[in-house]
This record gives structure tokens, C-alpha cells and sequence, in this order.
């Protein structure tokens, strides 16, 4: 029997199915989407405390109000100035929002951009799967204003002209790079080694939890003793390697559960679980509901 592949949050499944009431706040191509108001646009796919995945990358910034949201079990305070850099295929999963919450968003999918891939930002959109959270100064966040509602002007011109959108965001994408870049600099805002590795460590769970649960394979990948490893990621989120190793599967485990017709054993083997039955223990004991339940939740 033939079955559905989990829900992806993508171009294509916004541009087949009816999931949106105002139409006027949101721009669709296959390779490019504008939304100038995400909550004014009433989507009908978003819920709290629900996981979903991004196919394409999204550049998304808060414009009021403020929300809490996990990316790729990173949890961030976004408000008004605060920018996010979303890199393809990341899960999402929106905690909580104030009443004033609004966002602008653009999804990219990578052909659209792909000749710009030297730069160092859109490294981390394109190449890698870690994720940029950078707070705007108030003249970066009006620039960044200007260039969203150029680009929004110009896809809403009689004919679609795709060459100046990509070289409009392009150009957006490159100054983000710049901001980055300064932000970087600053001594307050730095990563230490420590927290490179850390976020290097959280982008291949991202990418590996659903097969390899080992430490020796993440110590291995960045190069490290599995002993350092987990001894870097304790200091660094007071949290160990198997911990954070447990979360990303039981984020995979909600995705499929609820955007999939799969069936438990089926997960339970994509998930790479020795049987179903160790699959339901271990998601009961890290979240106290059976799959079924939550399935069903």
C-alpha cells in the first residue's frame, strides 16, 4: 500500500492546497514566496505545539509582539528587529505568541539563488544546516523594510520579473551578510569555539538523529574524542549528547506522526528502531503519551 510522505511546509503543497483565508497578504511562485503579513493572512496549516518542516529556506523577521519557537530544538525570543535565517529542511515548532505578534516572511527555494553560494550567509542557508538568529538595529531594520516592500512591489507587477526578484533578494541576502558580519565583530555577541562546535554538533543531529544515535559518529564527524563531545555539549546547554540526541528524534517522531499516513511499525522503522514496541516506550517515556495518543491528540 502505497503512502503519503510527512508534510513539508514547502512552495508546492502552499500553491495546491487552500490553506490561507486572505490571499492579498502572500505572493506563490514554485521557486519564490512573499507573505507581508502572517497573521492578517490567517493560515489554517500553523498550530501551537506542533512540528512542521520547511522544504525551502525562509528569511523571516518580527515587525511587532514577540514569539517563542524551537529551530531544530534551538529555542528563540524573536521581537520586533529580530531576524531569522532559516536553512532548508529545518523543523519548526511554535511555542507561544503575544496578541500583537506579525512577521514578514520569504521562502527561497535553492535554484532560485543558487549562483550566489560563495558568500558566507548564504553558506549557511544553502550548505549547511545551521540557522541565524540576529537581532536588527533600528536603521538596519528600516533598510531591511525598504528592500521587503521593493521586492513585494515588484512581484506584484503585471508580469512577473524573476530576474529583478532574485537579484532584489540577492541583494537583501548580501546585506543581511553584512550586518552578520559587523554583528560578528562585536565582542559581546561572538561565539566562543565552545559554541561553534555546539551549533556544528546540533546542525548534524538535525541532519543524522533519524539513523545514527551513537556519540562516537558526532565525535567522529567533528573530529573530537566522544568523551570531549559530551563534555563540550554539557558545558556549552546543560544538557548531554544523548539528550539532545532523544529531543531531535522525538521532534521527527511528531512530524511523521502527524503529517504522514504512516502506520507506528512504519515510523518505528524509519526511525530506525530495532521494533515498534521499543519505538512506543521510548516515545511515552520522553513525552507521556503513547504515539497513538498523540497522533490523535
Amino acid at each position: 500500500m502505497a503512502v503519503n510522505e510527512p508534510l513539508e511546509i514547502s512552495l508546492k503543497n502552499v500553491l495546491d492546497y487552500f490553506i490561507v483565508q486572505n490571499n492579498e497578504y502572500r505572493f506563490v511562485t514554485k521557486d519564490f514566496g512573499i507573505v507581508s503579513s502572517f497573521m492578517r493572512m490567517t493560515s489554517e496549516l500553523f498550530f501551537i505545539h506542533q512540528p512542521y518542516k520547511l522544504k525551502e529556506g525562509r528569511i523571516v523577521y518580527a515587525v511587532s509582539g514577540q514569539v517563542t519557537l524551537s529551530i531544530n530544538l534551538i529555542q528563540y525570543t524573536a521581537k520586533k528587529g529580530d531576524l531569522l535565517l532559516l536553512a532548508p529542511n529545518s523543523i519548526i515548532e511554535i511555542h507561544e505568541f503575544t496578541t500583537d505578534f506579525e512577521m514578514r516572511m520569504m521562502a527561497i527555494q535553492n535554484d532560485f539563488i543558487q549562483f550566489l553560494n560563495k558568500d558566507e550567509v548564504l553558506e549557511y542557508y544553502i550548505g549547511r544546516r545551521e540557522n541565524l538568529f540576529l537581532p536588527l538595529s533600528e536603521k538596519d531594520y528600516e533598510m531591511t523594510e525598504r528592500y521587503f516592500f521593493l521586492i513585494w512591489d515588484t512581484v506584484h507587477e503585471e508580469v512577473f520579473r524573476k530576474e529583478v526578484v532574485q537579484s532584489l533578494v540577492s541583494a537583501l541576502l548580501f546585506n543581511i551578510s553584512y550586518i552578520r558580519k559587523r554583528s560578528k565583530a562585536d565582542t559581546e555577541t561572538r561565539h566562543t569555539r565552545q559554541e561553534e562546535t555546539f551549533h556544528r554538533f546540533i546542525a548534524l543531529v538535525h541532519e543524522y538523529c533519524t539513523q545514527e544515535r551513537n556519540v562516537a559518529f558526532y565525535a567522529d564527524k567533528l573530529c573530537l574524542s566522544p568523551r570531549y563531545l559530551n563534555t563540550l555539549v554539557k558545558n556549552t546547554s546543560r544538557q548531554t549528547v544523548m539528550e539532545w540526541l532523544n529531543q531531535a528524534v522525538v521532534i521527527e517522531s511528531k512530524v511523521l506522526l502527524k503529517h504522514s499516513d504512516l502506520l507506528v511499525y512504519q515510523i518505528a522503522d524509519k526511525l530506525n528502531f530495532p521494533n515498534p514496541s521499543f519505538f512506543c516506550k521510548f516515545f511515552k517515556k520522553m513525552t507521556g503519551m503513547t504515539p497513538m495518543e498523540y497522533q490523535k491528540s
